[in-house]
C-alpha cells in the first residue's frame, strides 16, 4: 500500500510540473545574433510608435495653453501656436522610419526563428520510437504542432510582441505625461481606470464561459453532420434522414437558448462599460475645474493629463488580445517543446555495432511484450522462435495473437519488455539502428507511398539507384508493364498517399521499393489481403520472385499464400504452439487443420497466368467499380477538373441573397430589428459628443465660473452614459437574438435540403464531406455575423458619421471642410493600424502548406519512414520547402514596414495640418480658436467610425458571396425525390427482382459504360451471387436497386412493379445493405443496431444480435449494449463491426438483403463468424421469412453455396449457374477465377 501511495505522490508531482506554464523567453530560444539585433531595433521602433499619441495630446494641451494665456490677444495667441506646430511635424517625420523598422524587424526575425523551430520539431518527431505514435503523437497532434502551433508562436514573437510594446509605451508615456501635467487629475484617473478594466475583465470572463459551452454544442452538431454526410449511403439505405434532422434541430435549439443569454450579456457588458467610462470622464473633468480654479494647474495641462491617461488606458485594452495570443503561444509552445525535448526510447540516430554483413539468422528468445497504448494486455507471452538464414517462415493464428507484433520487433520498432530479439546472434538493441533497418525490407497490408513520382517512391528503397536498377526491380515486382503504359511512365505523380493508383499497383510499387533495397531479411505482413483475385495473383507472383535467397517472415490470412513456406509457425495467445511444413501441420495441429478447412484451399499449385493486356484493362476499369457504393475515387478529380459548374446564378439572384439572410423571420422579429436599429443610432452619438465637449471644457477652464460651467457639462456626460446602458443593451440583445434565430433557421433548412439530394450529388468533388460540413456549420454562421455583429455596428457608424459631419460644419464650416480634406490621412492610417493590430503576415499556415503536408505524410507513414531510414531525406525536403517562405518573408517584411511607416506619418501630418489651419483661421479672424479646434476634434475622433464602416461593408459583401453556394444548395431540386409518389405505405414487398436492359454510367463519368444492356431476373427468396473482375459493375447493380442512381436506359422491377413507382423511403426500409467497410456511428452498440428502426424492443435487439453472432461478445463487455463504439466504430475490430452492421440490417426485417464484399477485409476467424451468421440467416430466413439475397464477393469460397452465381464482365452477364455447373466450363470466366484462387 505504501508503495502505491508513493507512486501517486510522484504522479501528482509530475502533474504539477506538467501544468507549469512555459516561460515566454523559451519561445525565443531559436533566435540567433542577427535575430536579437533585428528585435532590438524593432523594439526601438515600437517604442517611438507608442510615444507618438501621448506626445500628440501633450502638444494639444500646449496649444490650449497658448489660447488660454493669450485669451484676449490674438497676435500673441498665433505666435504661441506657431511655436507648437513644428513639434507636430517633427513627430510625423520621426514615426516614418520607426514604423519601417518596427514591422520589418519583428516580421523577419520571427520567420527566421520559426523556420528553425519547425525543422527542430519535425526532426524530434522523426526521432521518436513507433510506440510514441501509438499513444502521444497522434497524426492530428503533429499536424497541429507544425502548422497551427507554429503560426501562433510566430504571431506572438513577431508582430504581436511589437504591437504590445507600442501599446505599453503609449500607456507608460501617457501616465508620465499626465503626472507631469497635473498629478491630482492623474491620480484620480488611475483610480478610475482599474474599475473600467475590471468591468472589461469580468465581461470577458463571462463571455468566454458562454462561448465555451456554445462551442461544445456546436462541436456535437458538427460531428453529427460530418458523420451523417460521410456515411450518407448508410443513412439513405436505413432511411435515417428524419432522425438525423431531428437530432440536429435539438442541438440547434440548445444553442439558441444559450445565445439569448450571450446577447443580453454582451448588451449589458458593453452598455455598462460606456456608462462607467462617461461617468468617470464627468468626475475627472469636474475635479480638473477645481484644480484650475485653485491655480494648481493650467487648463491645457488638465486636458493633456486626461487625454494622455485615457488613451493610454485604451491602448492597454488594445494590448489585451496580444496578451491572449502570448498565453496561447505559451500553451502551443509547451506542446511543441514537449515533443522537441522528449527523449526517445529508440531513436533513428542512436549509434551501435555494425556487422560486416547480415546473413539473416533470426532468433526470438522468450519474449514478453505489450503495446505502449495497451500495457495491461500482454500480446507476447514467452514467445520463442529460431529462423535460419534464407528460409521462408509463415506465421498463422487468429487475430490478436501477436503475429504482426513479431514483424515490429525484428526492425526494432518496439523493444520487448522481457527477452531478446537476435539477428545473426547479436541483440538488435546492440546493433546500429540504421544499419539494422537498412538490412530489413518490409511490405505491409496497406502500402504506404509518398506524394511525388513513382520514381521518387522507388528511390526511397535505395536513393543511389539508377534507372536500370529501378526498371529491374519493377520487372521483378511485376509492375513494369503497367508503369510503362502510363503517359509519364516512372515520372507519373502518384498523388497524396498514392491515391492515383489502384491497391494492386501500389502494392507492387511497394514490393519493387523493397527489392531495390536488396535486404537479406524480408518481412511481409498481409501483403495481398485487401486485393481482388487478379491483383492478388500478380502481387503474389511478384512476392515469390522477391523472396528468393532471403530470410522471409510472412503473415497471411489467406492460406493459399503460405502453403509453400519452408516452415509454418502456429501462434496462439502470444506463444508458438506448433511449427512444421504445411503437410506436417495438417496431421499434427488441430488449430491449423481447422484454419485450413475454413478456407477450403487445395494444395495443388495450379499454374495460372494473367494476361498483361487483361491486367491493364482491370487497372483502367478499377475506378468504375470503386464508385458503386463507396463514393467517388480521387482519380475522377482529374476528369472533372475542367467541367464547368452547372448551377450558375445571375447577378439579380446574388443581390437577392442579402434579403434572404433574414431567413425564416416573422413580422414581430422585423419590428425588433427596427427597435434595435434606433438604439444603435443613439449609441452612435458618444464619439462626436466627446470630441465636442472635451475641447469645450478645455476652453471653459479659462473662462469665468469655470467650476459651474464644467459641472453642467459633467452632468450631461453622466446622463449620456446612463442612456448608453439602455441603448447598448437593446441594440446588442435584439440584433444578437435575431441573428442567431436566422442562422438556426437557415442551418436546419439547409441540412434537410442536403439530405434530400440524390447520391450522385454527393459524389461531386465540391460536395465532399468537409465542404458540406463547412457549408452547413461554418458558412451559415455568416448570417449571424452579418446580422448580430455587422448590421448593428454599421447603423452605429453611419449615425456617428452623420452627427459628426453636421455638428462639425455647424461649428465652423471652413474647418469642417478641411477636416474632411485630411480625412484620407486618418482613414488610410486607421485602416493600416487596424491591419497592424491583427498582424500583416496573417495566418502563415498556407505559406508553409508544403512542410505541413510533408510532416503529415511522414507521421502517417512513420513505419515506412523508419523502415527505409528515410528521416534525413524528409528533413532535407522540409528544409528546401521552408527556404521559399523565408525569402518571401524578407520582401514582405520590408514592404509592410514601409506601409506602417507611411500610416503613422499620415496620421500626424493630419494633426499638423489641422493645428496650422486653426492658427490661420484665428489670424484671419475667420474663427475663434475654440471653434476651429472643436470642429476638427469632433471629426478626428469620429474617423475610426469611417474606417470601421469601410472595413465592415466589404465583409458583408464577401459574406453574401460565401452564402451563394449555401442558397444554391438550399434551392436545388433533387433528381431522385425521396417522398414521391406520396402514396400511403405499400404492403410488404415479396422480393422478386428483375433488371430489364439496363444501361448505366456514373454521372461524373458518362463516357465510361458501367452496365451495358444488363438483364437479370431473381426469384423471391433466392440467394444470388454476383462475381467478376473489378469494374464489371457488380456494386453498381446494388446501388441501382437502392435507387442511389438512375439508369440511363432500362427498367428495374420489384414484384413486377417499376421501382420508380414505389415511395423511395418505404422501398429502402424493406431493403437491407451490408457494405465492405462496415460504417458505424459514434454512439452505443444499441443505438447502432437500432439505427433506422428506432422503435425496436430490447428483445428484438437481442434476437438479431444472436442471429448475427454478436450477442455473446456484446454481453461480455462491461457496459453491454450501452458500450460506445467510438468514431466510425474504432473501438471494435472489423469482424465485430461487420456483425453489428448485419444485426442492424436484420432488425429492419428486409425482404431483400444486399451484401457487398461483406467479408473481404476480415481475417479468417472473423470471416468464418460473419459467414456462419449469414448462412444461418439463409437457412432460417429473417423471422422465419426467406429473404431475397444478392451477394457481391471476390472470394469465391463465400459464394459457392449460392442458388445462382451470376458472372459479370464489362457490365454484362456472361455466365450464370450453380458453382458446380460453372466450374465445369473449363474456358469460362468463373472457371478462370476458380483456378486463380486454387479452390477445390
Amino acid at each position: 500500500m505504501k508503495k502505491a501511495s508513493i507512486t501517486e505522490i510522484t504522479d501528482d508531482e509530475k502533474l504539477v510540473l506538467n501544468d507549469k506554464p512555459l516561460p515566454f523567453t523559451k519561445l525565443l530560444s531559436y533566435a540567433g545574433p542577427l535575430d536579437y539585433t533585428l528585435m532590438a531595433f524593432a523594439s526601438l521602433g515600437s517604442i517611438i510608435h507608442g510615444l507618438a499619441q501621448p506626445l500628440g495630446y501633450l502638444l494639444l494641451g500646449k496649444a490650449i495653453d497658448a489660447f488660454g494665456n493669450n485669451i484676449h490677444d490674438d497676435v500673441g495667441m498665433v505666435k504661441a501656436l506657431k511655436k507648437v506646430i513644428p513639434f507636430v511635424w517633427y513627430m510625423a517625420f520621426a514615426t516614418f522610419p520607426a514604423g519601417i523598422i518596427e514591422v520589418g524587424g519583428w516580421m523577419y526575425a520571427s520567420e527566421r526563428q520559426v523556420t528553425r523551430l519547425r525543422l527542430a520539431y519535425l526532426k524530434a518527431v522523426l526521432k521518436q520510437e513507433i510506440g510514441a505514435f501509438d499513444t502521444e503523437l497522434t497524426n492530428g497532434k503533429i499536424i497541429t504542432g507544425i502548422s497551427n502551433h507554429m503560426s501562433i508562436i510566430q504571431d506572438a514573437i513577431g508582430e504581436k510582441l511589437g504591437h504590445f510594446l507600442s501599446c505599453l509605451a503609449t500607456f507608460v508615456t501617457g501616465v508620465i505625461i499626465a503626472f507631469i501635467s497635473c498629478w491630482e487629475v492623474s491620480l484620480l484617473t488611475l483610480l478610475v481606470v482599474p474599475m473600467i478594466l475590471m468591468i472589461g475583465a469580468t465581461y470577458t470572463k463571462k463571455m468566454n464561459s458562454i462561448s465555451a459551452t456554445k462551442a461544445n454544442y456546436l462541436a456535437e452538431a458538427t460531428t453529427m453532420v460530418e458523420q451523417t454526410v460521410s456515411q450518407i449511403r448508410t443513412v439513405f439505405a436505413f432511411v435515417g434522414e428524419n432522425s438525423a434532422t431531428q437530432y440536429f434541430s435539438e442541438c440547434m435549439q440548445r444553442q439558441l437558448i444559450i445565445s439569448k443569454g450571450e446577447a443580453l450579456l454582451k448588451g449589458v457588458g458593453t452598455g455598462l462599460f460606456q456608462t462607467v467610462t462617461f461617468c468617470s470622464w464627468a468626475l475627472i473633468v469636474w475635479i480638473g475645474a477645481i484644480v484650475v480654479v485653485a491655480k494648481r494647474a493650467q487648463g491645457g495641462d488638465v486636458i493633456a493629463a486626461v487625454m494622455s491617461i485615457l488613451f493610454g488606458a485604451i491602448s492597454i485594452t488594445y494590448a489585451a488580445p496580444d496578451m491572449q495570443i502570448f498565453n496561447q503561444a505559451r500553451a502551443a509552445g509547451k506542446e511543441v517543446f514537449e515533443v522537441i525535448d522528449r527523449k526517445s526510447a529508440i531513436s533513428y540516430d542512436s549509434k551501435g555495432e555494425k556487422l560486416e554483413k547480415i546473413n539473416g539468422n533470426i532468433e526470438i528468445r522468450d519474449v514478453y511484450f505489450a503495446y505502449p497504448s495497451r500495457q495491461e494486455k500482454m500480446i507476447l507471452q514467452g514467445f520463442s522462435l529460431c529462423i535460419p538464414a534464407g528460409k521462408v517462415v509463415a506465421l498463422v493464428g487468429s487475430s490478436g495473437c501477436g503475429k504482426s507484433t513479431i514483424i515490429s520487433l525484428v526492425p526494432r520498432f518496439y523493444d520487448p519488455e522481457k527477452g531478446e530479439v537476435l539477428v545473426d546472434n547479436h541483440n538488435v538493441k546492440d546493433l546500429d539502428i540504421k544499419f539494422l533497418r537498412e538490412n530489413i525490407g518490409a511490405v505491409s497490408q496497406e502500402p504506404a507511398l509518398f506524394s511525388g513520382t513513382i520514381k521518387d517512391n522507388m528511390l526511397v528503397g535505395n536513393k543511389d539507384a539508377d534507372d536500370d536498377m529501378i526498371q529491374r526491380a519493377s520487372t521483378m515486382a511485376n509492375s513494369h508493364t503497367f508503369i510503362s503504359q502510363l503517359p509519364n511512365q516512372y515520372l507519373t505523380d502518384v498523388g497524396q498517399r498514392g491515391v492515383q493508383l489502384s491497391g494492386g499497383q501500389k502494392q507492387r510499387i511497394a514490393i519493387a521499393r523493397a527489392i531495390l533495397k536488396n535486404p537479406p531479411i524480408l518481412l511481409l505482413d498481409e501483403a495481398t489481403s485487401a486485393l481482388d483475385s487478379e491483383s492478388e495473383k500478380l502481387v503474389q507472383d511478384a512476392l515469390e520472385t522477391a523472396m528468393k535467397g532471403r530470410t522471409v517472415i510472412l503473415i497471411a490470412h489467406r492460406m493459399s499464400t503460405i502453403v509453400n513456406a519452408d516452415m509454418i509457425v502456429v501462434v496462439q495467445n502470444g506463444q508458438v504452439t506448433d511449427t512444421g511444413t504445411h503437410s506436417n501441420l495438417l496431421q499434427t495441429s488441430k488449430f491449423y487443420n481447422n484454419l485450413f478447412s475454413m478456407q477450403n484451399i487445395s494444395t495443388e499449385s495450379e499454374s495460372s497466368s494473367v494476361n498483361p493486356i487483361k491486367e491493364t484493362e482491370i487497372v483502367n476499369k478499377h475506378v468504375s467499380e470503386q464508385v458503386g457504393l463507396y463514393g467517388t475515387p480521387t482519380e475522377t478529380n482529374k476528369l472533372i477538373e475542367d467541367t464547368p459548374k452547372k448551377d450558375q446564378k445571375d447577378e439579380s439572384e446574388k443581390k437577392d441573397i442579402f434579403f434572404r439572410i433574414w431567413f425564416g423571420l416573422n413580422n414581430r422579429e422585423f419590428i425588433k430589428i427596427g427597435v434595435g436599429s434606433c438604439a444603435a443610432a443613439f449609441s452612435g452619438i458618444s464619439k462626436p459628443i466627446f470630441g465636442f465637449f472635451i475641447i469645450t471644457i478645455g476652453v471653459a477652464y479659462y473662462k469665468d465660473n469655470a467650476k459651474e460651467k464644467v459641472g453642467w457639462y459633467s452632468l450631461l456626460f453622466s446622463g449620456i452614459g446612463l442612456l448608453s446602458l439602455f441603448s447598448q443593451t437593446l441594440q446588442h440583445y435584439l440584433y444578437g437574438v435575431i441573428g442567431e434565430k436566422a442562422m438556426t433557421n437557415l442551418r436546419q433548412a439547409l441540412y434537410s435540403a442536403v439530405l434530400r439530394n440524390e447520391l450522385a450529388w454527393f459524389d461531386k468533388p465540391e460536395n465532399s464531406v468537409g465542404s458540406l460540413t463547412s457549408r452547413i456549420i461554418n458558412e451559415t454562421s455568416t448570417v449571424k455575423t452579418i446580422i448580430s455583429d455587422r448590421m448593428a455596428v454599421i447603423v452605429q457608424c453611419i449615425s456617428s458619421i452623420l452627427i459628426a459631419t453636421i455638428v462639425s460644419l455647424i461649428v465652423n464650416w471652413r474647418m469642417g471642410l478641411v477636416a474632411w480634406a485630411v480625412m484620407p490621412c486618418h482613414f488610410i492610417g486607421g485602416l493600416i493600424q487596424a491591419k497592424s493590430a491583427k498582424g500583416f503576415s496573417g495566418d502563415t499556415t498556407a505559406a508553409h502548406s508544403e512542410v505541413v503536408a510533408l510532416a503529415s505524410e511522414s507521421a502517417t507513414n512513420i513505419r515506412t519512414v523508419a523502415s527505409f531510414c528515410h528521416e534525413e531525406h524528409v528533413l532535407k525536403r522540409a528544409k528546401l520547402s521552408l527556404d521559399r517562405p523565408l525569402q518571401i518573408s524578407r520582401k514582405q517584411s520590408l514592404w509592410y514596414g514601409f506601409i506602417q511607416g507611411v500610416s503613422l506619418c499620415l496620421w500626424n501630418i493630419a494633426h499638423a495640418v489641422a493645428l496650422w489651419y486653426s492658427t490661420v483661421l484665428v489670424e484671419k479672424h475667420q474663427a475663434s480658436f475654440e471653434n476651429g479646434i472643436r470642429a476638427y476634434q469632433i471629426f478626428s475622433l469620429t474617423v475610426p467610425s469611417i474606417t470601421e464602416l469601410w472595413t465592415l461593408i466589404p465583409t458583408v459583401i464577401s459574406a453574401v458571396n460565401v452564402l451563394t453556394p449555401v442558397f444554391q444548395a438550399l434551392d436545388r431540386k433533387t433528381e431522385i425525390e425521396p417522398d414521391e409518389p406520396e402514396n400511403p405505405a405499400c404492403k410488404k414487398i415479396v422480393g422478386e427482382i428483375e433488371f430489364q436492359h439496363i444501361h448505366f454510367s456514373y454521372p461524373l463519368r458518362p463516357e465510361v459504360k458501367i452496365l451495358d444492356n444488363f438483364t437479370l431476373r431473381i426469384e423471391a427468396g433466392s440467394n444470388v451471387a454476383l462475381v467478376g473482375p473489378s469494374g464489371a459493375g457488380k456494386s453498381s447493380v446494388l446501388a441501382l436497386l437502392l435507387r442511389f442512381y438512375v439508369p440511363s436506359d432500362g427498367v428495374i422491377l420489384i414484384d413486377g412493379r417499376d421501382i420508380t413507382h414505389y415511395n423511395l423511403r418505404n422501398l429502402r426500409k424493406q431493403i437491407g445493405l451490408v457494405q465492405q467497410e462496415p460504417l458505424l456511428f459514434s454512439c452505443s452498440i444499441r443505438a447502432n443496431i437500432c439505427y433506422g428502426t428506432e422503435t425496436a424492443s430490447e428483445s428484438e435487439i437481442i434476437e438479431v444480435s444472436k442471429e448475427a453472432n454478436i450477442h455473446e461478445f456484446v454481453s461480455n463487455l462491461p457496459d453491454g449494449y450501452d458500450t460506445v463504439v467510438g468514431e466510425k466504430g474504432c473501438q471494435l475490430s472489423g469482424g465485430q463491426k461487420q456483425r453489428i452492421a448485419i444485426a442492424r440490417t436484420l432488425l429492419k426485417k428486409p425482404a431483400i438483403m444486399l451484401l457487398d464484399e461483406a467479408t473481404s477485409a476480415l481475417d479468417a476467424e472473423s470471416e468464418r463468424a460473419v459467414v456462419s451468421a449469414m448462412e444461418s440467416i439463409n437457412r432460417n430466413g429473417i423471422n422465419g421469412i426467406q429473404s431475397t439475397q444478392i451477394t457481391v464477393a471476390h472470394r469465391l469460397s463465400t459464394v459457392v453455396h449460392s442458388d445462382t452465381i451470376v458472372v459479370m464482365e464489362k457490365g454484362k452477364v456472361v455466365e450464370m449457374g450453380t458453382h458446380s455447373s460453372l466450374v465445369a466450363v473449363s474456358d469460362g470466366v468463373y472457371s478462370r477465377f476458380y483456378n486463380i484462387q486454387n479452390m477445390k
